[in-house]
């Protein structure tokens, strides 16, 4: 069925919703199968929180086997595991050399970019961050770019940011992905997002990317809270 859906999917004249789960069970008549279809297809699909919290009215109702009942309780558990918990004290240095600290912006709402200069879809998301970074400029939100460039690279960071010139606080990371913040939050690839609330909790340690509308959606949402 997985095969079938992403065939459709791939020839369809109209670009599929990445999450459109409940369109496809449409297409599946026997209540058995849309159960197990659906909890193949959300153990496979990366979701963030907020796509999650989206979907899951329109598919819980069809995932009616005890199998697919735990299987969702264990899914949510991992994915909500860090909510709520401290943010890990970090102090890097910028371009200039001056060390900032994660508890410097205590009071803000922090969204950080895990990034790297070699990183291909890190840097597709640039002109993504430098918009979203220009439109909440003077909101309760700061961003931060931390690259885990190796530190042997740290100048070709700086002339990156240079060159590029790009905004918010720019910071890198002292051991690349051996830095007590890639470890923290279990880091093994990037572009990495995390997402913090004014007192420097966890809203997200896996948030969604600058080019996703849905990141606005949420920041708007926050910020007037």
């Amino acid at each position: 069925m997985s095969n079938y859906f992403f065939y459709v999917s791939v020839n369809s004249s109209t670009a599929p919703k990445r999450l459109d789960l409940a369109e496809a069970i449409t297409h599946i008549t026997d209540p058995a199968l849309k159960d197990v279809f659906l909890r193949d297809a959300v153990a496979g699909s990366r979701m963030k929180i907020e796509e999650y919290e989206k979907v899951a009215p329109a598919i819980k109702p069809f995932m009616i086997s005890d199998a697919s009942k735990a299987f969702l309780l264990d899914y949510e558990k991992v994915l909500h595991k860090n909510v709520g918990q401290k943010g890990l004290e970090f102090t890097y240095k910028d371009i200039n050399d001056k060390p900032v600290s994660f508890s410097d912006f205590k009071g803000k709402f922090v969204y950080i970019d895990l990034w790297a200069t070699w990183c291909g879809p890190c840097k597709a998301e640039i002109p993504h961050m430098k918009k979203i970074e220009e439109d909440y400029h003077g909101k309760n939100i700061v961003f931060i770019s931390l690259s885990l460039d190796k530190p042997k690279d740290a100048q070709k960071w700086k002339d990156f940011v240079t060159k590029e010139q790009l905004k918010g606080i720019q910071l890198m990371a002292d051991k690349d992905f051996g830095s007590d913040v890639a470890k923290n939050y279990d880091v093994n690839a990037i572009p990495r997002f995390l997402l913090f609330d004014t007192k420097g909790n966890i809203i997200n340690a896996d948030a969604l990317r600058p080019s996703n509308p849905e990141l606005r959606v949420q920041l708007d949402k926050l910020l007037k809270g």
